[in-house]
């Protein structure tokens, strides 16, 4: 493999071309004959001995083929690294050398390898983790004080739709207890006691029907005039006569109204004797119209269940007709467990939350909502966060980008300036004008040039002077002679 000095024509041999770096596309050489520096650049698709065969062929000349020992380029040579200066080499017996320059600067590295990148890396780092930890901190602060704002708006409103039962169930009950202690009632004879059951269902109009039964559970009186009823077998007859409880209430399907009823019996006393029950039978949309009406956003409703568990009231129509039992409804069960405050549960695989609480009669007033709709606030908050953060994000990366640039423009020129100055241009010009330490680099790169260019002047003198000491060194041996 030969190699030929463009300037002086002269022809040199690699000793191993074996040895040179295929993954190089570009070798510096310069002749240490004439001086001349030149660089020699392969396509991808071709190898080195291709390329110095064809630049043999281009260059016209005839191959005279010289097999130097001592100055024979090596592959080593072409290899080194670029922080190491091409070595001065001497020539022995006049023969030119073709040294090998310093390798060029790698190129092509990725955005993140460089100082851009570093600085992108490093203003997102310093700007998106003090903004990342508020945005947690933030967040958990919000969510915490919406649970509690939901906890004690549930409370109060779980509180107050009780209140409402209780109120109403005191009041229905008082007056029975009222008219139990009247004369007529306590008398147990059917004509006096119907024209009191019927001022009572007139005062009271949710009452369809008032009536009063005997020590056995025989109906004795009724407003509504319709023929006498055994009622020995309902649990409201047995808990006042036979238990002696001073009220008792029973939810079930009426046997008048084919309709869910509620049913409220306090005894009747003559002296110390239990002589009957006094019972009022009640429409529960009575008290379900109040519980049923409560409504907060799209999802959020109240229901109440007696003490069975069984719907007393419940936006589902057919719940409270039919009595259906809720004994398993998430809340219902965790109240009988003991929970209390703000329940989270999952129902038909939606979240939700809730609250229970108990009336004076042991019933159950629950409200819940989608835990979606509770907390949509706290959503928006995030989305608002996450879009401050996308923001500020796209602001970082282009100032980021920006400054990289404007920091990194100068030394790529400086870059640039010296692999020029490597392979021998020494006129190139430093147009870096920085009044910072990209400056001070700048005029040290121009200092080291101005250096290099004052070396050569001064080798070239000195091997100019060369011919004329071989020549004085010849007269004098002459003469000696």
């Amino acid at each position: 493999m030969k190699i030929r000095c463009s300037n002086c024509h002269k022809e040199f041999r690699i000793k191993h071309p074996q040895q040179l770096n295929p993954s190089r596309t570009t070798v510096a050489f310069k002749c240490s004959g004439c001086g001349n520096r030149e660089i020699l650049q392969r396509s991808e698709l071709e190898s080195w001995p291709q390329c110095l065969d064809r630049r043999m062929d281009e260059s016209g000349l005839p191959q005279s083929p010289l097999d130097l020992h001592e100055g024979s380029v090596t592959s080593q040579d072409i290899a080194a690294v670029a922080d190491e200066p091409a070595p001065a080499i001497s020539e022995p017996d006049g023969a030119s050398l073709m040294d090998a320059l310093p390798m060029e600067t790698p190129k092509g590295r990725s955005m993140l390898a460089g100082l851009t990148g570093k600085v992108v890396l490093f203003m997102l780092l310093v700007s998106l983790l003090p903004l990342s930890i508020y945005a947690v901190i933030l967040n958990h602060a919000t969510i915490q004080r919406m649970e509690n704002d939901t906890d004690q708006i549930g409370q109060q409103v779980t509180d107050g739709l009780v209140g409402q039962v209780n109120e109403w169930a005191d009041k229905n009950l008082r007056v029975l207890q009222a008219a139990s202690q009247l004369g007529d009632i306590q008398s147990m004879n059917a004509a006096e006691q119907e024209p009191i059951l019927k001022a009572i269902a007139e005062n009271y109009p949710w009452k369809y029907l008032v009536f009063t039964v005997n020590a056995a559970g025989m109906n004795v009186a009724r407003n509504d005039g319709l023929p006498l009823t055994d009622y020995s077998d309902r649990q409201y007859y047995k808990d006042v006569v036979i238990g002696q409880r001073p009220f008792a209430w029973q939810t079930l399907i009426g046997r008048t109204t084919k309709k869910p009823a509620l049913i409220l019996a306090v005894p009747i006393h003559h002296g110390d004797r239990i002589v009957g029950a006094l019972c009022s039978a009640m429409h529960v949309e009575a008290i379900s119209d109040q519980i049923v009406n409560w409504r907060k956003g799209e999802t959020g409703f109240a229901f109440l269940v007696d003490q069975t568990g069984k719907v007393v009231a419940h936006q589902i129509e057919e719940f409270s007709k039919t009595g259906k039992s809720l004994t398993a409804h998430p809340l219902v069960a965790t109240f009988k467990a003991g929970g209390v405050g703000l329940q989270r549960f999952v129902e038909n695989d939606i979240p939700k939350v809730g609250f229970i609480r108990a009336t004076e009669w042991n019933w159950k007033v629950g409200i819940q909502q989608d835990e979606a709709e509770v907390f949509a606030l706290s959503r928006q908050a995030n989305l608002f966060a996450l879009i401050l953060l996308a923001v500020t994000v796209v602001l970082v990366l282009v100032v980021a980008t920006l400054s990289g640039r404007a920091i990194v423009r100068p030394i790529q020129q400086l870059t640039e300036t010296a692999e020029r100055i490597s392979t021998g241009d020494l006129e190139v010009q430093i147009n870096v004008q920085s009044k910072n330490e990209i400056g001070e680099l700048a005029a040290a790169i121009g200092r080291m040039q101005d250096s290099i260019r004052i070396a050569i002047a001064r080798l070239r003198r000195t091997r100019s002077s060369r011919p004329i000491a071989r020549d004085t060194s010849a007269s004098a041996a002459a003469k000696s002679s």
